[in-house]
């Protein structure tokens, strides 16, 4: 498989769009401030819940658009309300973090714009703009490249949720079906007891403790700090004569915000990609497909004409999937739930989702890959220009070019 993200800087997604600064004499108007987040090898939530300290805010308080990949260098906007917090960047263009443009050290800068009528909400830009260097590609890769993109260029690609989006998963299960079911001890028994490949150590051994003792966890002590509220919730709960779902409701709402918001979205992720995975069943003859295995959400199909054809025949096949393309609807409504999730302060995405992504696709020449030198036989890279809609996934077109 290629190699992404060896370097940080060789990952960048810009955000387009979104509200412009409000500035001038009607900036003392607003109730918002607009700046400009950039960061580096960071994950999105856990540099927030950092910001949040640093600044003496709630983390609620930020409004952003989306998140951001972890290991590569993002921009994005974000606002926070006026006169909260402390040490913020006071006047425009002026910042705080790293002042270095490569964004070392800490890895995160922001900066202010101006004024923000409104909190920024989820979807508020127009667009990503994505330049990323694929390494490690084979000769025979390399070789069949030219045709994919021009099919990827043809067809576009279907809009797929990638395995970033499945995070929370624990070996092949989400905890948020078992939020939407309202199974909230089968959700919290999940999240503190099952383990994954990439627990550390000391959650590792809060979670064994955790599984022998189950249900009665709440007076253990644990070493992985974000397993004490929900455990401290369950305690007060108990006290209370709380019992059953709602004694595991109460542990569930002890979690932050972004991680519970992140188990329904994996959920509504995961309903999508069975519906999508239905519509290109239904439509394409299996030859004319090919399946990549990711895990939880997948396998993800493509629509390909097959390599080896030719000629008539190949423009044929790729006319036929034209046809079926044309015909399939441009939208679809994302999968709900009957469930009242105000009542957990959650909510589902409600709009439409293209089925389909088409974007103007910009490949360098390929290099030799001087970092993957060691690899068996010739290895190339390339860079990857590109902009994709709010919510898709730009490894989703990766594993279309590579698999």
């Amino acid at each position: 498989m290629v190699k992404l993200r060896q370097v940080p800087e060789e990952f960048q997604v810009t955000e387009l769009g979104g509200p412009e600064p409000v500035i001038g004499s009607e900036m003392v108007d607003c109730e918002h401030r607009l700046y400009l987040l950039e960061k580096r090898d960071l994950d999105t939530i856990a540099l927030l819940a950092r910001l949040s300290r640093h600044f003496n805010l709630p983390r609620r308080s930020f409004g952003l658009s989306g998140f951001k990949d972890r290991h590569a260098v993002t921009s994005q906007k974000v606002t926070l309300p006026v006169g909260k917090g402390e040490g913020l960047p006071e006047n425009i263009g002026d910042s705080v973090g790293d002042e270095s443009v490569g964004l070392t050290g800490e890895g995160w800068r922001l900066t202010l714009l101006g004024g923000s009528e409104k909190k920024l909400r989820s979807g508020s830009h127009s667009a990503n703009y994505f330049e990323i260097t694929v390494r490690d590609i084979t000769q025979q890769q390399l070789d069949g490249l030219p045709r994919r993109l021009e099919q990827a260029r043809i067809h576009g690609w279907p809009n797929w949720f990638d395995t970033q989006r499945f995070g929370s998963a624990v070996g092949n299960r989400l905890p948020g079906t078992h939020i939407i079911a309202g199974e909230y001890e089968a959700a919290m028994r999940l999240h503190l007891t099952e383990r994954n490949k990439s627990d550390r150590s000391d959650k590792r051994r809060d979670k064994k403790k955790m599984a022998v003792a189950w249900p009665d966890i709440s007076h253990l002590k644990v070493e992985h700090k974000p397993f004490r509220k929900p455990l401290k919730a369950v305690g007060r709960a108990e006290k209370e004569e709380v019992e059953g779902e709602e004694l595991w409701r109460i542990a569930y709402m002890a979690l932050p915000y972004d991680i519970r918001g992140m188990w329904l979205s994996a959920w509504q992720s995961n309903e999508w990609n069975r519906l999508l995975t239905n519509v290109l069943n239904d439509s394409f003859d299996s030859h004319l497909l090919y399946s990549v295995k990711i895990g939880v959400g997948g396998p993800l199909l493509f629509p390909q004409a097959p390599s080896g054809k030719r000629g008539a025949p190949k423009r044929h096949l790729i006319a036929d999937i034209n046809e079926v393309l044309e015909e399939l609807p441009e939208l679809l409504q994302f999968p709900h739930s009957d469930l009242d999730l105000s009542e957990i302060d959650q909510y589902l995405s409600d709009h439409k989702r293209a089925i389909m992504i088409h974007s103007e696709l910009d490949s360098s020449e390929p290099l030799r890959d001087e970092l993957n030198k060691k690899s068996k036989g010739k290895r190339w890279q390339i860079t990857l220009k590109f902009e994709l809609p709010p919510g898709a996934y730009a490894t989703v077109l990766i594993k279309r070019l590579f698999h």
